[in-house]
């Protein structure tokens, strides 16, 4: 009891910890010398966008299309709030038991949100597609940006590995219950493809549709939040078991002990891309206001919101003779939950989770590409030229799309064609949240450390400060948030097999060599500093213009 207690407890903190942060950041960006414009019209506020990432070196390809509804709304369906509800709380359960949503998700809310803080202050400093290739470049150097770059890139695509195995899994699941299906694994790959086929032909689309789709999503995650609390409170009290229960008691005698850390690793999945809207950067209007605050929002809108819903599915839920290993089949259970109100409002219900989880994907695609196109176009990566090209017609950097795509579609056909039965293996899904988790949190633990190191030994860091700032706090924040990142990094390397892990330290081993012949290349050929600029370029404004003629703005 005294966990749970210490839980309730930290989510209180957790709420005041976030109006404090809000509060002092709003003030922050009061005495900076950051105006938004947001009273001028709508070509004033884009030339000011423009010459901004014209200062920093990169012309005005993409098209700004995102304001701070829609690029909210992307962030927060980065993080997966009903689909991860509904995919990823079941095998976070069934790992860690019960004390997994008393104590373990609160203190990943705290963790989260100063987490988010530190990063938000990061994205106001840099505004650009890069994101956290781009703050480690800036507070590190060229190497450490080349770490950061490929490891949130490579976590990234794991990530949508990941989200479209689980949803993929889940379908298959649903219409093998509701349609009798019983055929083999060709619906499975079929499904797979379908799923990265639509998010490539939406992410290619442009800006424009996405963000107007996930702020819809968001909407409709909002108000399906309230019509599942209102369905559990109301119509279907009394819950199966108490509050108490959160403390971790198993209801089944015999069970063996759940492990907490890897139930909280495994719900950490839930959290990552808490910096997504960073890559978003350039399509954004006033970008160094309005991704900070997305950030910083959605990851306490998920946290506080997540809890109550997290609690309530977790009482309401019924274990059986199962015990905990019942929790992976959550997701079932809470579609079949609303049979009762008819077969009309199970079947949007299911529409809806499947859209929800699929708009998580679109969002590890979107952040994903935006990363390889800035590499691409710092010539950080292979083809380059390829890579950093964008479509006239869509303003996308549609290659980069197209290569993130297929390089995550056939990551996980593979690991279909290597799991026996229908549904890949928990283990194999624990496994990809362990690398998506280690690999996220390495990389954006480079920019926060190298930032903390400038500010301790007072190095010339002074334009790594942007309107979005937590002024004589950041410090503090930034070292928790290390500090967290680091130890959450540690624990999922730790709980890896270890012969993945030695495949993945073979793989670091080989691209550490090739990061290194990369940054002696590129110092070479760009010999001018980086740290503590914010100018990744020698292209002059002149050069930036002539490139955006080809790219007219409407």
């Amino acid at each position: 009891m005294f966990l749970l207690w210490a839980g309730c407890l930290i989510v209180v903190c957790a709420c005041g910890l976030s109006l404090f942060l809000a509060r002092t950041a709003e003030r922050g960006a009061k005495r900076s010398m950051h105006q938004s414009l947001h009273h001028y019209s709508p070509y004033v506020r884009y030339m000011q966008d423009k010459h901004d990432l014209n200062g920093i070196g990169f012309a005005q390809q993409l098209t700004r299309h995102l304001g701070g509804l829609s690029l909210f709304g992307l962030s927060f369906t980065s993080l997966s709030f009903i689909g991860g509800a509904v995919l990823f709380i079941g095998p976070a359960l069934a790992e860690g038991g019960p004390a997994v949503i008393g104590i373990g998700w609160p203190v990943l809310t705290c963790f989260g949100i100063v987490t988010a803080s530190s990063v938000a202050a990061l994205a106001s400093a840099v505004p650009t597609a890069g994101g956290c290739y781009h703050w480690a470049l800036s507070a590190g150097g060229r190497r450490m940006g080349l770490w950061s770059g490929w490891l949130h890139l490579l976590g990234t695509i794991f990530m949508l590995v990941t989200t479209n195995l689980l949803l993929a899994d889940w379908i298959y699941k649903v219409m093998e219950q509701r349609l009798g299906y019983a055929g083999g694994g060709e619906l499975y790959y079929a499904l797979l493809i379908v799923l990265f086929l639509t998010q490539a032909l939406l992410n290619i689309r442009g800006v424009h549709a996405l963000g107007k789709i996930a702020g819809i999503s968001t909407g409709l995650q909002l108000f399906l939040w309230i019509a599942i609390l209102f369905f559990l409170v109301v119509a279907a009290w009394p819950a199966n078991y108490p509050f108490q229960m959160l403390a971790g008691t198993d209801p089944i005698a015999g069970n063996t002990e759940p492990v907490l850390i890897i139930g909280m690793l495994m719900l950490q999945r839930l959290l990552l891309g808490s910096d997504f809207a960073g890559q978003m950067a350039e399509e954004t209007r006033d970008p160094r206001i309005i991704v900070p605050w997305s950030i910083f929002f959605s990851s306490v809108m998920l946290g506080l919101f997540g809890f109550i819903l997290f609690v309530l599915l977790f009482m309401w839920f019924p274990l059986g003779s199962e015990g905990l290993t019942a929790y992976s089949d959550i997701s079932t259970w809470f579609v079949t939950l609303w049979t009762k109100w008819g077969a009309l409002s199970n079947a949007i219900l299911l529409l809806l989770i499947v859209s929800f989880v699929w708009m998580n994907g679109n969002a590890s695609m979107a952040a994903a590409s935006r990363t390889l196109f800035a590499m691409a176009r710092d010539e950080a990566a292979p083809y380059s030229g390829r890579l950093s090209a964008v479509s006239v017609l869509y303003r996308t950097p549609l290659r980069a799309v197209l290569a993130v795509s297929i390089g995550a579609g056939v990551c996980s056909l593979v690991l279909k064609s290597l799991s026996a039965g229908a549904v890949t293996p928990q283990y194999t899904l624990q496994q990809l949240i362990l690398i998506s988790v280690g690999a996220l949190h390495v990389a954006l633990a480079l920019p926060i450390g190298a930032k903390l190191y400038g500010e301790i030994t007072n190095r010339n860091l002074a334009k790594l400060k942007g309107p979005w700032n937590l002024g004589a706090y950041g410090i503090y924040v930034d070292a928790i948030a290390l500090s967290w990142l680091t130890i959450s990094a540690t624990a999922a390397f730790a709980y890896m097999d270890s012969v993945l892990l030695l495949y993945l330290a073979f793989s670091a081993l080989i691209g550490g060599l090739l990061i290194e012949w990369k940054y002696r290349a590129l110092l070479k050929k760009l010999p001018f500093k980086v740290v503590g600029s914010i100018r990744f370029s020698r292209r002059s404004i002149d050069e930036c213009i002539r490139i955006e003629r080809k790219f007219p703005q409407h």
